[in-house]
């Protein structure tokens, strides 16, 4: 007679921001919190973040492709299966602006949010070429050039080749990805500061999780405002 397995029904309900597709989940057990911790031990950025996007896949009852998620779904939805599955709190200790004193503060999990704006991806470099723009997906995201590089320079020329999906001209619209590496490149630095600013905006408005908690300093008094924004904020 085989012994029966425990908590894997799917219990409680999601919208994944990107597409707005409900779906159902259940909290992670053992097996997955065994691997995060394994991979959190690692200190390894790329090996983390895969074992977030696995233990979604895990845990979420309708079929999905991590593939397809972006990197925004993989935080909200991280965060949403973390607060059924270990508390639906979580326990920060920010220090106080004025006089740096740590405050124990509870942030309900609930709460975070995520805004997708309707934000135009659609940039016109100049009268002849314009470029379609994308949110990174989760695949994009587990590179080592963006999650392991010490230099900004690197990591941000990295997404940016990652977040350009389409160069459009009157003739011809041409998948960026499908163009070589050094094309791409030379692409990019091809850009007037004007134009590169452009597409800067775009990666600075990408959705992320975000929360906004103010407390008073137990110490001195003073009031501060915490603002939370990325999934690192959070744990």
């Amino acid at each position: 007679m085989a012994l029966p397995k425990l908590n894997d029904k799917p219990k409680y309900e999601l919208v994944i921001p990107s597409t707005q597709q409900k779906v159902r989940f259940r909290p992670y057990l053992v097996k997955e919190e065994k691997v995060l911790m394994m991979a959190m031990e690692s200190e390894d950025q790329v090996q983390i973040f895969e074992a977030i996007a696995d233990t979604i896949v895990a845990c979420v009852d309708e079929p999905i492709a991590k593939t397809t998620l972006t990197s925004f779904d993989i935080e909200y939805m991280f965060v949403k299966i973390r607060a059924k599955s270990v508390g639906e709190n979580i326990k920060l200790s920010p220090k106080c602006d004025k006089c740096e004193t740590k405050n124990e503060i509870s942030i309900p999990l609930d709460d975070v949010v995520i805004n997708v704006s309707n934000e135009n991806n659609i940039i016109k470099l100049n009268d002849e070429v314009s470029i379609q723009m994308k949110y990174p997906s989760y695949i994009d995201i587990v590179d080592e050039d963006i999650l392991n590089s010490e230099s900004v320079t690197k990591q941000t020329f990295s997404l940016i080749l990652k977040c350009i999906e389409y160069v459009m001209t009157e003739e011809e619209n041409m998948l960026f990805k499908d163009e070589p590496l050094e094309s791409q490149m030379d692409f990019v630095e091809s850009l007037n500061s004007k134009q590169f600013e452009m597409i800067g905006k775009f990666i600075e408005a990408m959705p992320q999780l975000s929360h906004d908690a103010s407390y008073v300093c137990t110490d001195c008094k003073e009031k501060n405002n915490l603002v939370l924004r990325g999934m690192t904020d959070f744990f």
